[in-house]
């Protein structure tokens, strides 16, 4: 069973949402994944915002995204501009050697950086349900970049 560590913004109620989306996509996927949502566990030893819980959500983060097999990045966020720590995660999993799978449903540009470091890029709900992570495909990225 692939251990997949889904990344992406949930800060606005449309963005919770889309990730729920995503969520259930995975889970209705014909291959057993195993999935870690960060936006499900943000629950610290402390209250959250201070800096001991900024460290502990961190360290959790990061934790989990090296036991991943793969990462799924969600690059949605507002105007066109992907969320500042999915774009980090997507790094992080790029130096780790883990492809990383980006689903955007919103068209906008993309940085390159971004682009270039994922393995496939997918922009519908039907590929997302269908995409077979044992083969991993490469899908480029088809559109204007940043």
């Amino acid at each position: 069973m692939k251990q997949v560590y889904l990344a992406g913004p949930f800060f606005s109620n449309e963005q919770v949402a889309r990730l729920k989306q995503v969520e259930r996509s995975l889970a209705e996927n014909r291959q057993p994944l195993a999935i870690y949502s960060p936006r499900l566990y943000q629950e610290g030893s402390s209250e959250p915002n201070p800096p001991e819980w900024a460290r502990e959500i961190f360290e959790k983060d990061m934790l989990e995204l090296t036991r991943a097999d793969v990462v799924v990045v969600v690059l949605d966020y507002h105007g066109g501009i992907p969320d500042p720590g999915t774009a980090f995660k997507i790094g992080a999993a790029h130096v780790r050697n883990k492809p990383v799978i980006a689903f955007q449903e919103k068209s906008a540009a993309v940085n390159l950086m971004l682009t270039e470091s994922v393995q496939a890029y997918l922009t519908d709900l039907a590929a997302r349900i269908a995409y077979d992570f044992e083969a991993m495909a490469h899908r480029a990225f088809v559109g204007d970049y940043i």
